[in-house]
């Protein structure tokens, strides 16, 4: 297989699957009784570098003061939705100033990392998201311009890290953190999210009973998913089967469902002696996941894989990839559409059918570009020697 296609497939395969899971689902080994949540004393951060203090309007933050509220959310440079959040913090700051809230945002990334990365020049699909003038937008040059509105701050040696995000068992970011005027927790979750909860908390009617019930929910999926790792990296395919049936047995959750059932065909793919399981449980998985052009892509090059090692002779469970790799390709964006023909051409080549296979070979390489184009012709230029072949 090509270096190129060896690429793709692992990039859709971390998209449809291990990104969505663990972006959801945090890896931190604690228990959901151990976690800082809602209602949790706020830690005091320790941070090192104040780099931003909202053009001099604040101070540096250790322990937060009795009747104020604070935003400390956590960002790193190479973040896109990190970088995306910006207009909109530097936004609430503004709005929120002269209401008793200060927003801190910690990386823990070297300073000098953090300093390159403010002197460069904002997007344009940035700037069209700020609000204002044009002319307010045309003071904003660098994102040192627009992050100027609020504290903004770099922690290498990770001890706020530590003491929020893992003490909490979050590990995406951005992730915001409100702390009430008592210096308790209010809410935990995307920074692009928290207009809501940040205003109820500074007007005083915030239920943190009723949030914490909520996140408590969420915190307590973490844990368990904390578990179904645990075991996955352990090797312990059978227990992290099990972990997962489980989760699937007692939650009526259709997201958290729908990523398990994911789960689980990852464990099923990658454990050889479970491959009569991951075959039985393809049929569905293609029902199931027929808008989903990438994961039945990654599905499908499986079953390839696992055939040309020799490890699969299921020639219906060929012929059905092979289906829904053609029909994926059909519906599948432009920037994936290639790859996803090349999956369809090689089960159409195993399924026996060599004209089908050049044929959609063909439209593959027409859509490639660059090294990728060049890559796909070597399946092309196999598949017209096999037809060569045949014809004699």
């Amino acid at each position: 297989m090509s270096r190129w296609t060896c690429i793709t497939r692992y990039l859709l395969l971390s998209s449809t699957l291990l990104f969505a899971v663990s972006n959801r689902f945090c890896l931190q080994s604690a228990t959901a009784a151990d976690l800082l949540t809602i209602g949790s004393d706020a830690p005091p951060i320790n941070v090192e570098h104040w780099v931003q203090d909202g053009g001099g309007k604040f101070k540096p933050v250790t322990k937060f003061e009795n009747g104020k509220v604070y935003v400390i959310e956590f960002w790193a440079t190479w973040c896109g939705p990190c970088i995306g959040s910006m207009p909109h913090l530097a936004q609430i700051q503004k709005d929120f100033a002269d209401k008793g809230v200060q927003i801190v945002s910690i990386s823990n990334e070297p300073l000098e990392t953090v300093e390159t990365f403010l002197e460069r020049s904002i997007p344009d699909q940035i700037l069209s998201g700020i609000k204002g003038s044009d002319e307010d937008k045309d003071e904003l040059l660098t994102f040192k311009d627009l992050t100027s509105a609020y504290c903004l701050t770099t922690d290498p040696d990770k001890s706020s890290d530590k003491s929020y995000m893992t003490a909490a068992g979050q590990n995406g970011i951005p992730c915001a953190f409100i702390v009430g005027k008592d210096q308790k927790i209010e809410w935990i979750g995307h920074p692009m999210s928290m207009d809501e909860p940040l205003t109820a908390v500074v007007e005083g009617n915030w239920d943190r009973d009723a949030f914490l019930a909520e996140f408590k929910k969420q915190q307590e999926d973490e844990a368990k998913m904390s578990a179904v790792f645990a075991s996955m990296q352990s090797g312990d395919s059978k227990g992290a089967l099990n972990k997962i049936d489980d989760i699937i047995e007692e939650s009526s959750d259709p997201a958290l469902l729908a990523q398990m059932k994911m789960m689980k065909l990852r464990v099923l793919m990658n454990a050889d002696d479970m491959l009569e399981d991951f075959v039985a449980a393809l049929p569905e998985a293609y029902k199931d996941n027929a808008k989903n052009p990438m994961l039945i892509n990654m599905l499908a090059w499986t079953v390839y894989e696992k055939f040309e090692a020799g490890k699969l002779e299921n020639k219906d469970i060929i012929k059905q990839s092979r289906i829904a790799a053609e029909k994926a390709a059909e519906t599948a964006d432009s920037s994936v559409k290639g790859a996803i023909l090349d999956t369809a051409a090689h089960l159409q080549f195993i399924d026996g059918d060599t004209q089908a296979a050049l044929a959609t070979q063909e439209k593959a390489v027409e859509l490639a570009t660059g090294d990728m184009k060049e890559q796909l012709m070597e399946f092309l230029n196999e598949l017209k020697k096999a037809a060569k072949k045949s014809d004699k």
